[in-house]
């Protein structure tokens, strides 16, 4: 299936790319000394931004399911944080699954997305960055279906991880449920 026909548009927005949007100015990253050792493994926030209604949404329970409905584009975040001892590697991976209905006929349509992953390399004052963020810009409704097809739902399942850079890990995983395009 060729990227432009599917139901996720995939962008890679670095930590100040992300800032400058949300933000509308670059701000620096905040470095840290790598420490000798770390027993805490580092934060992985989800967040997710309406495009339409401009709701954004911090998520930071494991497994959380969020509603979206057929018509709405989200850009969802993987933040990976880590005070103390940096973030080494941020990686996020998922996959969709949705239907397309016509004439009472359904196709059932599965595929991965394309696998991002980030890496920081101390600087030469052996300082990494405390943060790096992933992002999928996520369009459901008629995308991944033919013309005179109608969106019938489905949902994207996504598992962000993440390293500090002292190898302490984490992973958290989100799903979104997204509802049936209604008949226009």
């Amino acid at each position: 299936m060729k990227t432009s026909r599917v139901a996720v548009t995939i962008s890679v927005l670095t930590v100040c790319m992300l800032s400058l949007l949300s933000a509308g100015c670059v701000k620096p990253v905040p470095m840290v000394v790598i420490p000798g050792s770390d027993a805490s493994p580092p934060s992985l926030t989800w967040q997710t931004y309406n495009v339409v209604t401009k709701e954004r949404k911090d998520i930071v329970q494991d497994g959380q399911t969020v509603e979206v409905a057929a018509n709405d584009q989200y850009v969802v975040t993987l933040m990976v944080e880590d005070q103390d001892s940096g973030v080494k590697d941020a990686a996020l991976t998922g996959h969709v699954q949705f239907k397309c209905e016509l004439d009472g006929k359904v196709e059932e349509k599965r595929f991965d997305l394309e696998p991002q992953e980030t890496k920081t390399l101390p600087n030469h004052e052996n300082k990494v960055a405390v943060s790096a963020a992933l992002t999928y810009v996520v369009e459901f409704n008629k995308r991944g279906c033919k013309e005179l097809e109608t969106f019938g739902g489905g949902s994207l399942s996504l598992t962000g991880k993440g390293h500090n850079s002292v190898n302490g890990g984490g992973m958290k995983t989100l799903r979104m449920n997204l509802k049936r395009q209604t008949v226009q």
